[in-house]
């Protein structure tokens, strides 16, 4: 099964392979970055917080646990199925919708969208447009925290192929740079069964690239971190890009 660049992510978020695939990111993975944006963005208890691609909300459960209520929007059904099935909370809810809008329930106090959930789209105005319209989804002094991977830092450690098993069945991914994409190919081999493929392709913005896009979305950086831990942003060496604005 293959599909266009233009909706690999219609295919791959709805599929079981893309968790299994993932399972590494761990709930304390969540938990560390969910700490990190507390004692950071400085959002009080009881805040309303869209949780944008959510996935199977690991992260929106987190932040409930920390006293949020929290609205987890996901494109994929399958996702957001598996979320009401393993992270169900009373303090969240899960919402299938696109990241371009429209948002339920807003304005929120805060917007979150973890484990580069951005760039996924064919061109760079439906981009610019997605942080408009997080910046029309906050109250003022609501604030937005962004967390993508190092575009610097992946264009010189990608890794052009790799092969995992998980369980009896090979899993095998190729990686190449397409300016301005990075792009994965997947390839699920199920012995005397099936082989499917399936596409990532994620726009590599740099962190200055997204500093200004946030900021012509009408939103104030304050900070950038490098990772969940809290160090301060390197472009030589830091795995993530996590930025922190405010709707001023």
């Amino acid at each position: 099964m293959s599909q266009s660049p233009s909706a690999w992510y219609k295919m791959w978020f709805n599929s079981p392979w893309y968790t299994k695939l993932y399972q590494h990111r761990t709930e304390e993975e969540a938990r560390e970055v969910v700490r990190l944006v507390r004692d950071i963005a400085h959002i009080d208890k009881g805040a309303r917080i869209l949780d944008l691609c959510c996935g199977y909300g690991r992260h929106a459960n987190v932040l409930a646990e920390h006293g949020y209520h929290v609205i987890g929007l996901d494109v994929s059904q399958y996702l957001i199925d598996l979320a009401n099935q393993r992270y169900p909370h009373e303090h969240v809810e899960y919402v299938q919708g696109d990241m371009r809008g429209p948002y339920p329930n807003g304005p929120f106090d805060a917007i979150v969208n973890f484990f580069t959930s951005f760039g996924y789209f064919d061109s760079h105005e439906e981009h610019q447009n997605v942080l408009r319209v997080i910046a029309d989804n906050l109250v003022d002094s609501g604030s937005f925290v962004m967390d993508f991977f190092n575009a610097d830092l992946v264009r010189r450690t990608l890794i052009p192929e790799s092969m995992n098993m998980i369980g009896g069945t090979t899993i095998i991914q190729e990686r190449w740079i397409d300016e301005p994409y990075v792009r994965k190919r997947i390839t699920v081999n199920v012995p005397c069964s099936t082989e499917d493929t399936f596409e990532e392709h994620v726009r590599l913005y740099s962190c200055s690239d997204l500093t200004t896009m946030i900021t012509e979305a009408g939103l104030t950086v304050t900070n950038i971190y490098g990772s969940y831990t809290g160090d301060m942003y390197d472009q030589d060496s830091s795995q993530r890009c996590i930025i922190v604005a405010r709707k001023l």
